[in-house]
């Protein structure tokens, strides 16, 4: 499955938003290896809304655009998926890993 190939199945941060609250995944697939800097890992991973159908969608900065969002570090990374209502966040550290988070029924 080539993840990037989604246009147009995009999705922007508020409809992710949405379809989280339907039921949908938030998968974050790591694109390039992290490698550690200090006290900073850096990699890119992109994040994609999985349907329950199996359909994905790529999250864009902006759905006009198009362009994949990527998230650079761990920290911006873990940021982003903590603010839409995660409590527990997984990063996958390999290159084409994937891991997926769905939001718990009570939320």
């Amino acid at each position: 499955m080539n993840w990037m190939q989604d246009a147009p199945n995009v999705v922007s941060e508020d409809g992710l938003r949405k379809f989280l609250g339907e039921g949908h995944s938030c998968d974050v697939l790591c694109r390039v290896t992290p490698e550690r800097t200090s006290a900073q890992w850096s990699g890119v991973w992109t994040v994609h809304c999985g349907a329950p159908d199996g359909e994905r969608r790529l999250l864009v900065t902006a759905r006009n655009n198009m362009v994949a969002r990527e998230f650079k570090t761990i920290n911006g990374l873990t940021s982003f998926v903590a603010s839409l209502g995660f409590d527990l966040v997984s990063i996958p550290m390999v290159e084409g890993k994937v891991a997926s988070h769905t939001l718990s029924k009570d939320k």
